[in-house]
């Protein structure tokens, strides 16, 4: 019984946020009368576009991993050493 009455009380609240929201601002007023008589934009070539795009990619995983094994290496033989002196 309780789920009966739950689904459209939930409902009823959802109903009532997306009714309070902020209201769209007018989009019609925001543009002049360029913007309709505006030219096309100029398109491209996407091979330099995509020249640039390793410029842009993360460095290498191979590189990283071998700094991550350093790393472990060197947190090991820290380990090995505090745990041979003496307390």
């Amino acid at each position: 019984m309780p789920r009966l009455v739950l689904r459209p009380a939930c409902l009823a609240c959802l109903a009532l946020l997306a009714a309070c929201g902020p209201s769209l601002p007018e989009l019609a007023n925001r543009t002049g009368a360029e913007g309709p008589a505006a030219p096309y934009p100029r398109l491209v070539p996407l091979g330099p576009l995509l020249g640039q795009a390793d410029v842009l990619a993360p460095p290498a995983a191979g590189r990283v991993g071998e700094d991550l094994v350093a790393r472990a290496a060197d947190l090991r033989r820290r380990a090995a050493a505090l745990r041979d002196m003496p307390l």
